[in-house]
């Protein structure tokens, strides 16, 4: 309860609150905004609970975008930040403890006449807030928080200055923990808390004075003002190089004799104060000595200042030996310059809020950019520099990129070695993340058109070389490499993360994808675009009686990634029908919508044989279409169907040297194909007995459906174009986190598919790719992406099996059933002749018989009709059987073990004929049992179409 009491009485009533969570140890950062205390308040809790470190943002925001100081709305307290402990200096804090710091606090109070704040016990130090009694906007508070901080200053309070005045600044929250020691610290409230304040009241006791800023250099380049931005100047800097005799005379001579400075002199040195960043602290040390010296009276100079003095200037006003003794002496042209540094970047600078490039509408992200490896920092406003000395021992910061430049991960690929994934920020085109070789950054020409093409603009490499290098020796210290992805899908075994893309999907997050060689180009067709809520009203264009077939696709492409239960690789869906208009592209345009562009992601009639492979590689767990397989060759329909339902593309040389290609991980995946005419009678014009391809696909004869109004689908048509890849998220979270549920899902859903329409092993291809598209469907209904009737679906998915049981039937051909098609096919090259045995004749060898027909081509057999006797040569049958794949050795043994009778025997095949040929074996095989008249005729027609 006390979290929530401290929150309302601390924030404005109106805006977003700011929850701010950092776990060091895991490297992770957490930034939520909230529209309610007590949402804010939970926040906290859970994140305390997680062993992270608690903040919120003493501001209230316009919108939940960002932190930053210019979405502020209002503000409700006054604060400071008073470090204690051991940790800490004597110029810093307290390092007696807490006890020395709010006895200082309490006699700061006394003698500026404030009021007692609210004290927190932030773990190790104490925050103290002056609470008002109504919020006030960012504009009233500045002036007056700046004069608290010189007011501390003045008064030796030793406040963080960087706190005070910071509108985005954010505190610890009361009832948390502080993650720093071990065990945590408590952070609380000491005692109770305050009355609040009239912010009128506060105003006069502690002044007013206009906020300044330390200026930057009036420049004409953005990259230039990029840079400078960083730099600041410090006014202890130059004393403390004048106390070493290279700093400015004059300054120590202004200090030294304070007391009776005269008013031009003392306003030069308050112009070199007054643009350092410790202007107050200078100020007052400047100035404090003087008899009439007041903290209003100097404020009021500084205002009236408008640049620092030149040494050119300081010189009229005191000449003699203090400048022409200068080591300094025509190498500057003002005592500030020996006060420039750069602003290194401090933890809560390096928490930066930016929209990723590949992942445009997952909208503004919080990034955290590590610390740089030595020597190398990042400036408070962004940008590399690097800290090195000059002859006299001075630190001197070289700038070495302008925008925030870092390497993130550590990759091996499989065909390129070891690479790395370098993040760029750039101010206008938000984070981009790229991939280069490890080889590149040693090399000075590939290193430059690497970082060219992707946007890097430096003209001296060799220090961004050098930069790349050292993160590289950071890295490989620290982290094991990760290995690239090569293929989108799950990305382990326990199914923890799912690539899309330019995406990472985690349970609870988003996380850029970099992008792999082979992966590169499709991250296009896997953008998303448009809104979930577009997505749903589109999809429930589908939900009407009649659309089944359109609902059981989009059902495959939420369910390909349930496959990885599966045991086989992917499952493919064919629907057929000559008839257009029945909307067979556009199901799978809606399939492909679930995870990215309807038309990219579609593989086309034109696209090769290998590249539908490839596509089939790289997607891995992603649902696949694949649009008018009507012209597919018979021999290339039968290889498409066991490469992908064998979830590997065809093994290959690889085109750099004598080794095999790499190939990724067995794909799992539902697939969708289109045509004008099934696959499986595109392979039987290759094979006989498809029997093996007809289980490997579940085939579906479009109906027309009556679509109704045009502009319906148009409209229809016009949303699916305009919102896509929203709906892969929500239902990949749901999985991730519920996968064990999940599993189970799919696993009942498949018993009662196969119990249903009976199906047995053979069939497992059908029963995995039902199930997981009933299993999809019903998860994303839970998840209200739709609102199909299930049952009905799934009515109408155990007549489509069984349909196909059929056709499965039809293709497990008996022996007499191919002997009557390799007849048929063979009608002319028979011998057909009545028999040459007779009774009356003890050798019937050369009795002549005019026979039926004979062979025009290659003589193939010799059939004798009045017996029903067939004399088969067994050379030209088997290689029939062998060009259509059919087992010659099972057909024969099923002829010589069924109703044929079949024997092998030496016979010569034109005896009766005045074709001499020599005695041959062949297979002897009784007809009587279906070889009837009505059967050769049957021959004859059948032999009649196939001409």
């Amino acid at each position: 309860m006390q979290t929530n009491e401290f929150l309302s009485a601390v924030l404005g009533g109106d805006g977003y609150i700011c929850v701010f969570g950092a776990n060091p140890e895991k490297k992770r950062v957490i930034q939520k905004l909230y529209s309610t205390v007590d949402a804010a308040a939970a926040t906290a809790e859970d994140l305390t609970r997680e062993g992270f470190d608690a903040y919120f943002g003493l501001a209230t925001f316009i919108n939940d975008n960002s932190r930053r100081a210019d979405n502020a709305k209002s503000l409700k307290s006054f604060f400071l930040d008073i470090d204690c402990g051991a940790h800490k200096s004597e110029h810093e804090g307290y390092p007696g403890g807490q006890v020395d710091g709010v006895n200082a606090l309490k006699q700061f109070c006394r003698n500026a006449r404030l009021p007692k704040p609210t004290l927190v016990n932030s773990g190790r130090g104490v925050h103290v807030y002056w609470i008002l009694e109504e919020a006030i906007s960012p504009d009233e508070w500045l002036p007056v928080a700046e004069s608290l901080k010189m007011l501390c200053t003045a008064r030796g309070l030793k406040a963080d200055p960087a706190v005070t005045s910071d509108i985005a600044r954010v505190l610890r929250v009361p009832g948390t923990l502080n993650f720093k020691d071990n065990p945590p610290r408590d952070v609380v409230l000491i005692g109770d808390m305050a009355p609040p304040v009239k912010f009128d009241t506060f105003k006069e006791l502690v002044g007013q004075i206009q906020k300044r800023s330390s200026p930057v250099a009036s420049v004409d380049d953005d990259i230039t003002a990029s840079i400078l931005g960083n730099y600041r100047n410090v006014f202890k800097t130059i004393m403390l190089k004048t106390e070493a005799g290279r700093g400015c005379a004059q300054l120590k001579y202004i200090i030294d004799q304070q007391a009776s400075m005269q008013e031009p002199m003392w306003r030069g040195g308050l112009s070199i104060a007054k643009f350092c960043v410790d202007v107050d602290e200078a100020a007052h040390t400047i100035s404090s000595k003087h008899p009439n010296y007041t903290p209003q009276e100097t404020s009021h100079k500084l205002d009236q200042i408008k640049g620092p003095y030149t040494c050119e200037t300081f010189e009229k006003l005191n000449p003699g030996s203090l400048c022409s003794e200068c080591p300094n002496k025509n190498k500057i042209k003002s005592p500030i310059v020996l006060g420039r540094e750069v602003q290194e970047a401090g933890d809560e600078d390096n928490v930066v809020e930016d929209t990723p490039q590949l992942i445009p509408t997952a909208g503004k992200q919080t990034y955290v950019i590590p610390k740089y490896p030595t020597p190398y920092f990042r400036g408070v406003y962004g940008g590399v520099f690097k800290r090195t000395k000059d002859r006299t021992g001075d630190p001197v910061e070289i700038p070495v990129y302008h925008n925030d430049l870092y390497v993130i991960r550590r990759l091996t690929d499989p065909e390129l070695g070891e690479a790395i994934v370098i993040r760029l920020h750039l101010p206008k085109d938000g984070v981009r993340e790229f991939t280069i070789p490890l080889a590149s950054v040693l090399s000075k020409d590939e290193f430059r058109k690497h970082m060219a093409m992707n946007g890097v603009a430096v003209i001296r490499m060799e220090e961004l070389m050098s930069y790349t290098t050292a993160w590289v020796n950071k890295l490989q210290a620290e982290v094991e490499a990760d290995i690239a992805r090569r293929q989108f899908g799950w990305t382990d075994d326990a199914l923890t993360t799912f690539v899309v893309g330019s995406k990472e999907i985690h349970a609870d997050r988003i996380e850029p994808n970099p992008p792999s060689n082979s992966t590169l180009r499709l991250f296009p067709a896997l953008q998303s675009k448009g809104t979930l809520e577009n997505w749903i009203k589109m999809a429930e264009f589908y939900n009407r009686p009649g659309l089944e077939m359109h609902q059981y696709v989009l059902g495959l492409s939420f369910g390909s990634p349930l496959l990885a239960f599966s045991a086989d690789g992917a499952a493919l869906f064919h629907m057929h029908s000559k008839d257009p208009g029945i909307g067979k592209t556009t199901a799978m345009r809606v399939g492909n919508s679930v995870w990215g562009d309807p038309m990219e992601m579609m593989c086309q009639e034109r696209d090769t044989f290998n590249s539908k492979m490839n596509r089939m590689e790289v997607y891995k767990n992603i649902f696949m279409s694949v649009d008018e397989l009507t012209n597919i060759t018979p021999k290339d329909a039968s290889d498409f169907l066991y490469q992908l339902t064998g979830g590997k593309q065809r093994n290959r040389m690889s085109v750099g040297g004598n080794v095999e290609r790499y190939r990724g991980e067995q794909a799992k995946m539902n697939v969708t194909s289109t045509g004008n005419t099934g696959l499986i009678s595109r392979v039987t014009m290759y094979k006989a007995m498809p029997k093996a391809e007809s289980v490997r696909v579940l085939e579906c004869h479009a109906r027309a459906y009556d679509f109704g109004d045009k502009t319906e689908t148009d409209n229809f048509n016009q949303v699916l174009s305009e919102n896509y890849g929203v709906a892969c998220v929500p239902f990949l979270q749901y999985f991730i986190r519920n996968k064990d549920e999940v599993r189970d899902l799919f696993f009942s859903v498949r018993e009662r598919i196969d119990k249903a329409a009976l199906l047995m092993q053979p069939h497992r291809f059908w029963s995995a790719q039902a199930a997981s598209a009933i299993g999809g469907l019903l998860i994303a209904k839970q998840l209200k992406l739709i609102n199909y009737d299930m049952a009905a679906l799934f009515k109408w998915v155990t007549v489509q099996i069984e349909a196909n049981k059929v056709n499965f039937s039809a293709s497990n051909d008996d022996a007499e059933s191919i002997l009557t098609s390799y007849l048929a096919e063979n009608y002319n090259n028979i011998l057909r002749i009545k028999s040459t045995d007779d009774a009356r004749f003890g050798d019937s060898s050369d009795v002549f018989v005019v026979p039926d027909s004979t062979p025009r081509f290659q003589l193939v057999a010799r059939y004798e009709y009045d017996v029903k006797r067939l004399y088969l040569l067994p050379k030209p049958f088997r290689e029939w059987c062998n060009k259509l794949q059919i087992p010659f050795h099972d057909v024969v043994t099923n002829l010589k073990e069924g109703p044929t009778r079949g024997i092998i025997k030496k016979i010569r095949l034109g005896k009766g004929t005045r074709m001499n040929l020599p005695p041959t074996d062949a297979l002897l095989l009784d007809c009587t049992g279906f070889m009837s008249e009505d059967r050769e005729e049957e021959l004859a027609v059948l032999h009649a179409k196939q001409v």
